[in-house]
């Protein structure tokens, strides 16, 4: 939409001005998640077409802080990271095989709020954000937090940005805390009867001294997916699966008084640092539920002692499709288009009662334009979004309609 000389800025004032919508993406990698907006009466913002956009400004290894345009493919935030024994806590789908073939940008990343397997224990997305650059849908400048967490100058705004979708504003440029990786680690598989009890597991290891850094639940046909051979030939057990990290003789002292403890729950096995990452990855992208062209597919969160008995009864009622990760707290449904027909009532009817919410995250452009994407929100909540809408954007210029409709 502009020259290599427009600013953003300049791009969503002229929108701004002349009532013009924008869709806002940098790659375009996360366009298939949330509601499709109509692309006849918006124009594309690209943001990785802008000058300075696309690159790490300032990396500090020692003090843990990294800044980069929000454009910033994120092989090029990992690859940063890798070279100083470092990472991204909140373990970010990648979309790819390796670091070096993630796709997307860390804008997307943070835009859609995306963690992975260790966001249980290390925490989200947003909670890594120290601060952000954004241009709001005023096409007004705005800037939040600082390099340093005991800067709470706009702590809470970064935190508004971070999973808003470019609905509020377009972010230029973060700031985020990083991590060093841990010196190794190791995974804990237990073969327990069903999934209450491979939750028990998990329950009893994270209120021992011991803990974990993540907790995963994994029914057979999921199972089946797998790299692991022991999830491969699991039969109609549930597997849970404990993952420990640390220096090493940690990891060892508490692999073995874990497996101690758990022994009453069923068979046990025990994967070395190379086996324990492999299943990582495999959560990370749930590449344990392979869609085929008709499938759909529900992020369900809810809270982590509910996730062990949902499992099981979705289990039941839809064979095996599903796992459960963040220690049983986040639940990924595999389904047809033919068992959905209720276009999600029947799946957020499921989880009423635990008080979770589920998300559609993968479907065909049909079902996305029929149901609704993210969880429906009470009248009074609903109308809350929509004045922080249009605080931020009353002309309703950036990625209307993305999260709810006609917001």
């Amino acid at each position: 939409m502009a020259d290599e000389g427009d600013t953003v800025l300049e791009a969503i004032k002229d929108a701004a001005a002349n009532n013009k919508r924008l869709i806002v993406e940098g790659s375009g990698t996360k366009a298939s998640l949330g509601r499709i907006m109509s692309t006849d009466e918006a124009s594309t913002l690209k943001v990785s077409s802008f000058k300075g956009l696309g690159q790490i400004t300032n990396y500090e290894p020692d003090e843990l802080v990294l800044m980069a345009g929000a454009a910033t493919p994120l092989k090029d935030i990992l690859a940063a990271l890798d070279a100083e024994g470092q990472m991204l806590a909140f373990d970010p789908p990648l979309g790819g095989a390796s670091h070096s073939q993630a796709i997307g940008t860390i804008g997307g990343i943070i835009g859609a709020n995306l963690s992975g397997p260790r966001r249980f224990t290390a925490g989200a997305a947003r909670d890594y954000l120290l601060g952000v650059s954004a241009i709001s849908g005023r096409g007004e400048a705005f800037y939040s937090g600082g390099r340093v967490m005991k800067n709470v100058s706009g702590y809470d705004l970064s935190k508004l940005m971070t999973g808003s979708f470019g609905t509020l504003g377009v972010m230029t440029d973060l700031i985020i805390k990083t991590m060093p990786k841990p010196e190794t680690t190791a995974s804990l598989i237990v073969m327990a009867a069903d999934g209450v009890s491979a939750g028990a597991a998990v329950e009893r290891i994270f209120s021992s001294p011991y803990g974990a850094e993540a907790a995963a639940l994994i029914t057979r046909d999921a199972g089946r997916n797998s790299s692991n051979q022991n999830l491969k030939n699991m039969g109609d057990k549930t597997a849970a699966v404990i993952r420990l990290e640390g220096i090493e003789n940690s990891v060892k002292a508490r692999l073995t008084a874990i497996k101690d403890m758990l022994q009453q729950y069923g068979d046990l096995f025990v994967l070395d640092k190379a086996s324990s990452d492999a299943l990582q990855e495999e959560l990370r992208e749930v590449t344990l539920l392979p869609l085929q062209e008709d499938d759909v597919l529900w992020k369900i969160s809810c809270p982590p002692k509910a996730g062990a008995a949902l499992l099981d009864h979705v289990n039941r009622w839809y064979n095996g499709r599903a796992f459960a990760d963040w220690g049983g707290g986040l639940l990924w449904l595999q389904l047809t288009e033919a068992d959905d027909v209720s276009g999600g009532d029947a799946v957020r009817a499921l989880i009423k009662e635990c008080g979770g919410h589920a998300t559609l995250f993968s479907a065909s452009a049909s079902r996305r334009q029929q149901a609704d994407v993210f969880m429906p929100q009470s009248e009074a909540v609903l109308a809350l979004t929509k004045r922080i809408k249009a605080s931020f954007d009353p002309k309703a210029v950036l990625n209307f309609g993305k999260i709810y409709k006609g917001v």
